[in-house]
């Protein structure tokens, strides 16, 4: 069964924790004639063992937290017991079991200040986020945990979007330690310029787009939302220029400027169109083919463009190339309309697969996000080259 290795483990460390006890009183007794009486393992102990090996966790739960003999010998014991809980995504159970250990006067102030981390940690998984927030301010203040105490908090506020918590926090956790995400915090004012750009603050939104630059040079996304209000603040040509700079630096995220460059070409003829989109066409057929991906992605189709580096694309994938023979026919020898028409299938496909996945841990998508929904992590999430027609392949 899939939790039984977690369970067998608990079992373990109650067994290798009861004969440490046991052992350690033994060696007392023979050492120390005057020593205090030998007690008894705590009541219980083996009831509850027997029922983690039984696979009740709730009954060996209960038996665990009415004993008593929570102290400074058996608590580490315990702490495994709540941390594999949590493991097992029975957050429940954890939060049961480091409140019990915090309940118990008898604790050193190291294994208290443990019990409190263990615990913010267990409000985090369950999503209690203002009970884990409060503990780990506590934590952040000083002491042996304080730096994981603000990476928590970190995460806590992107997850709440509260950039500007985030942002102190990160100013405050570079002063002890590096950053889990050195570019974490350029995203924390693009996130802010724009929610200033959706409340029409083009001033304030401008401003966090300078702080942007200042903690991270040739960033794209602050590039891009320059250029989101450029063309919200009718400059057309700034807007292009800041796009087609982003596709110099960064050839990967052709696919979320196409659709800006689009908007900023909208008011001018098709020859100047033309012209525009030629400068992104690359002499190289690999960069073709990622242009026409992206245009078609993008919904562009029936760009003339599309349909001159088209053949590249097909020629980059073949099992791409396959496709389009069996819904059209050679490519070689089809006509401009026919290009289109095979253009404008292919979209229907692209748009329904997932283009971008996550370096870190594989989350995919067919949306493309800066920061990993799976994971967390910021500038992870690259476009799968070119296209995984694995749904497609398994008919």
């Amino acid at each position: 069964m899939p939790g039984e290795p977690s369970l067998l483990l608990i079992a373990g460390l109650f067994v290798a924790a009861a004969a440490g006890w046991l052992s350690a009183r033994l060696w007392s007794s023979r050492t120390s004639p005057r020593a205090a009486p030998e007690r008894n393992l705590p009541e219980g102990y083996f009831q509850g063992l027997s029922f983690l090996l039984n696979e009740e966790p709730d009954k060996a739960l209960e038996v665990f937290l009415r004993m008593v003999e929570v102290d400074n010998d058996t608590v580490e014991t315990h702490f495994a017991l709540g941390n594999l809980y949590r493991r097992r995504g029975e957050v429940e159970r954890a939060i049961r079991v480091h409140e019990n250990i915090m309940a118990r006067p008898s604790l050193s102030d190291a294994h208290r200040l443990h019990a409190r981390f263990a615990l913010g940690e267990d409000y985090f998984r369950a999503g209690l986020f203002d009970r884990a927030e409060q503990l780990f301010q506590q934590l952040a203040d000083g002491g042996p945990r304080h730096t994981a105490a603000l990476r928590y908090l970190q995460r806590i506020y992107e997850q709440q979007s509260d950039w500007q918590q985030a942002i102190a926090t990160h100013e405050r956790l570079l002063k002890v330690a590096s950053a889990e995400h050195p570019t974490a915090i350029a995203h924390y004012h693009c996130e802010l310029a724009e929610r200033a750009r959706e409340a029409g603050d083009f001033e304030r939104a401008r401003q966090h787009l300078r702080r942007v630059r200042e903690v991270q040079r040739n960033f794209p996304r602050g590039a891009l939302i320059r250029a989101d209000v450029a063309l919200d603040m009718n400059e057309p040509e700034l807007a292009a220029l800041l796009c087609q700079r982003v596709v110099e630096l960064h050839p990967r995220l052709l696919p979320l400027t196409l659709s800006r460059v689009m908007r900023a070409v909208r008011r001018e003829d098709g020859r100047d169109r033309e012209r525009r989109f030629r400068a992104l066409i690359s002499a190289e057929p690999s960069a073709r083919a990622e242009l026409a991906y992206a245009a078609i992605v993008a919904g562009l189709e029936e760009e003339s463009f599309v349909q001159e580096c088209l053949p590249d694309l097909l020629r980059e994938d073949p099992a791409l190339g396959d496709l389009a023979k069996a819904l059209a026919g050679d490519p070689a020898e089809l006509r401009a309309d026919q290009l289109r028409e095979l253009a404008s299938a292919l979209g229907r496909i692209f748009r329904r697969t997932q283009r971008y996945r996550c370096v870190d841990c594989g989350f995919a998508s067919a949306a493309h996000f800066w920061q990993c929904p799976g994971c967390r992590s910021w500038d992870a999430f690259a476009p799968v080259a070119l296209l995984d027609l694995t749904p497609y392949r398994r008919g």
